[in-house]
């Protein structure tokens, strides 16, 4: 029995792991595959053998209830996975492979990517299976706006309606809690209340399929390990595999009682859940790190949290959470495992596990420096959210104190109540650039030969004043939103009929209790979430147009559209006026930060009036991975100086190369924004050189400048460490690089890993 423990709080050395796990660190680094996507299917080390589990379950039954087939199929598709446990390893379980269908917490059902050859086939038949699809979301669009408006409006590139919207954080408390048992009860409990009719019977019963699948496959594994451990003769790795099947034989019925337990029943719920987002990870853990440590454990701590944290790094969780404050009282909540998995991030050293950390206005000054040590030595994470600013933001929708102190991130940085929420991430996106374009025509389409897509309001060239058009910009706004967040809500009732979060739900609060799905309003929370490209754009081509056309009159609007309508060929001179006689929003100028505060409230306020049909308002966010570039690519020429098709930008900070006055003025500007407005997740980049981070006095400036930022109006901060040398020696001699690690929206990457415009787009934010 192990009662190992040690200190975490450590900067300047590194914690070591134990011999056992720096084989199993080895042989994940030899498994990775550098350029797959690393979550789902694409990191299972097994093929399909020709199997299509999902398809058997409903082509079987063909006259079953849809739900029961669904869980039928998701069973399936994991008992059939053959079990793989590698060498030295301690918590077990691998992805699916890529079977032809799968259920995803998107849509239901899906046609896996990795089939083109079949791709036709294979969508009819997820067509055929599911009970609603993405034409229903057209339907529903020419209904709503006529079959004429709704194809000119879809071709615009304006928006994305229905989202991704896939993301959630189960309650892992409950299930560590009560355990697979306790969740069958729980199940019956709820079911003899609530089960009147025909559907909600086969609702609860798809529960039960799912429960009792887990625990079919964590018995699978624990009989996969006795049998390895029969014919194994090495005395160690028979130990191991002994240790292994008794484990899984124990947490496949029984609450786990160390933390070596913990572990593997939280890794199995977080594959049959897509390895999605784990959430507090420090904060449900620590009964059981606790008990561990003080009565002992088959395994030490240390290798329990390296055994989890080597799984995600294998296969991509999308987000943990550290840190943060005590739901019941607000006292800070950093305990050691705060510390010991930053430490074991530290040393793995990678693009995952993603990793975030609360900034609280008492956050121990020791995680602050672990922290940025960390990103001194060339990682990208963990990213840094603020509790000051978050918490009051999720009460102002609707959240009560206690649950919103006990928020998370998940995905590419959105917020979540863990266990007790489905709020959107995101329900859709929004080019809020594009309605400027509409607003500079009067509501008409650019590409439409002048049709009248949005409300009549005067054209730039016939208004008398800056506010006369801004009026115009905020109908065109108000118009628009409200037919995009209608639009999303029929997204999210594809969503509802498909049950595509079937797995998610038994361990979300509020889904049994209501006996409704996890998309139907079951969870408690279920505010909206709208992801906002082009604010910094918008903005700083209104401050052009104020300050050059109606205030200075150095410019006329006649010359204005003339140039814009030319890309700027033969304009250069007034796009460097643009450029150059303007201020821009980054650069912690008043005039030009105003305007971008102004244009962020005319959207999100609009935003806010709505309701998703989960219960919950819609809230902004802003976190576009390459949307921003996607989304530029449609524009035309802006009175900022932005060429026609130019990027955006990912994140809520300034347009590439507008801020040209250093980090403080950049986050000087974005804390002024009204970021409480998008608690759905709003992201901003910041890049830290590793020679800001170089010596001890400088990252202390550092630790003050981040936790300045957290206090004062920021809420998040994704932070680049690289030097402008290595990337754009990277673009030429990826082979010399491939530890490079940036961030791109929510998320960290190898540098060699993007494409091409992605890259070009990275560069750009350090070339101001």
């Amino acid at each position: 029995m192990y009662n190992s423990y040690n200190d975490y709080k450590m900067v300047d050395t590194k914690l070591e792991f134990s011999d056992r796990m720096k084989l199993v660190q080895e042989n994940v680094k030899a498994r990775l595959k550098p350029r797959d996507p690393r979550e789902g299917t694409h990191t299972s080390p097994v093929g399909t053998n020709g199997k299509d589990p999902m398809f058997d379950a409903f082509n079987e039954n063909p006259d079953a209830p849809y739900v029961l087939c669904l869980a039928n199929g998701i069973v399936r598709t994991w008992l059939e996975t053959p079990c793989m446990i590698f060498p030295n390893e301690a918590v077990v379980g691998i992805t699916r492979p890529m079977y032809p269908l799968l259920e995803h917490f998107c849509i239901g059902i899906q046609r896996h990517g990795s089939n083109p050859e079949h791709e036709k086939q294979l969508d009819e038949m997820a067509k055929r299976i599911r009970p609603r699809n993405w034409d229903y979301l057209d339907a529903k669009g020419q209904e709503y706006l006529g079959a004429e408006k709704y194809g000119v409006i879809s071709g615009e590139d304006m928006y994305w309606a229905g989202g991704y919207q896939g993301h959630t954080i189960p309650n892992y408390v409950t299930l560590l809690e009560n355990g697979l048992d306790g969740m069958l009860r729980k199940i019956d409990y709820w079911a003899n209340i609530n089960a009147k009719t025909q559907d909600q019977l086969d609702f609860y019963e798809a529960n039960r399929i799912i429960v009792r699948g887990m625990m079919a496959h964590l018995e699978q594994y624990s009989a996969y390990a006795q049998e390895l451990y029969e014919k194994e003769s090495d005395p160690t790795q028979k130990r191991y595999y002994k240790e292994i099947s008794q484990n899984c034989a124990f947490v496949a019925h029984n609450k786990p009682e160390t933390l070596y337990q913990a572990v593997q029943l939280m890794w199995i719920l977080s594959l049959w859940d897509w390895v999605d987002c784990l959430g507090r990870v420090d904060q449900y853990l620590y009964k059981f790190y606790e008990r561990s440590v003080t009565e002992g454990d088959v395994i030490s701590v240390e290798d329990s949290i390296a055994s989890i944290m080597f799984k995600i790094w294998e296969n991509g969780a999308h987000n943990t959470t550290l840190s943060g404050c005590i739901p019941e009282n607000g006292e800070d909540a950093t305990n050691d495992l705060s510390y010991l998995f930053l430490q074991t991030l530290r040393n793995i050293h990678d693009t995952h596990p993603r990793m975030v950390v609360r900034i609280g206005e008492n956050i121990p000054k020791t995680l602050l420096d672990l922290m940025v040590k960390i990103w001194s030595e060339g990682m990208c994470d963990p990213t840094i959210v603020s509790d000051t600013l978050v918490i009051p933001a999720l009460q102002r929708i609707e959240v009560p104190l206690n649950d919103a102190r006990d928020y998370a991130t998940l995905g590419c940085q959105e917020i979540e109540i863990p266990g007790k929420s489905n709020t959107g991430c995101e329900d859709g996106s929004f080019n809020v650039a594009k309605v400027f374009e509409f607003a500079m025509d009067g509501g008409k389409s650019r590409r439409e030969a002048g049709y009248q897509l949005g409300p009549v309001t005067k054209p730039f060239l016939e208004c008398e004043t800056f506010e006369e058009f801004y009026d115009g910009f905020a109908k065109q706004l108000e118009y628009f939103t409200e037919v995009h967040c209608w639009l999303c809500s029929r997204g999210q009732e594809i969503r509802a009929a498909n049950h595509s979060k079937l797995v998610k739900g038994v361990f979300t609060d509020g889904v049994l209790e209501s006996g409704k799905n996890h998309d139907d309003g079951g969870p408690i929370y279920g505010y909206g979430v709208i992801e906002t490209a082009g604010i910094a754009a918008v903005a700083d081509s209104m401050t052009a147009i104020k300050k050059l056309v109606f205030d200075e009159k150095v410019l006329t609007k006649e010359q204005l559209v003339e140039a814009l309508n030319a890309n700027f060929e033969g304009y250069e001179k007034i796009r460097q006026m643009l450029l150059n006689s303007a201020p821009k929003f980054g650069n912690d100028n008043d005039e030009a930060d105003s305007m971008a505060v102004r244009v962020l409230n005319t959207y999100w306020d609009e935003v806010g009036k709505y309701r998703s049909i989960r219960g919950g308002l819609y809230t902004g966010a802003c976190s576009l991975l390459d949307g921003g570039i996607s989304y530029g690519e449609s524009m035309d020429a802006m009175p900022d100086g932005r060429f026609k098709g130019e990027p955006l930008g990912n994140t809520m900070g300034p347009r590439p190369g507008a801020d040209t006055s250093g980090v403080t003025a950049m986050l000087a500007s974005v804390a002024k924004l009204p970021l409480h407005k998008g608690v759905g997740g709003t992201t901003l980049n910041v890049i830290f050189t590793t020679k800001m981070l170089s010596t001890p006095e400088l990252r202390e400036d550092i630790v003050s400048l981040v936790k300045n930022f957290m206090a004062t109006g920021g809420q998040m901060a994704q932070i680049n460490t690289a030097n402008l040398e290595d990337l754009k020696d990277a673009k030429i001699h990826p082979e010399r690089h491939g530890d490079l690690i940036v961030r791109v929206g929510g998320f960290s990457i190898q540098f060699v890993q993007l494409e091409s415009e992605i890259q070009d787009e990275i560069i750009s934010r350090y070339t101001a």
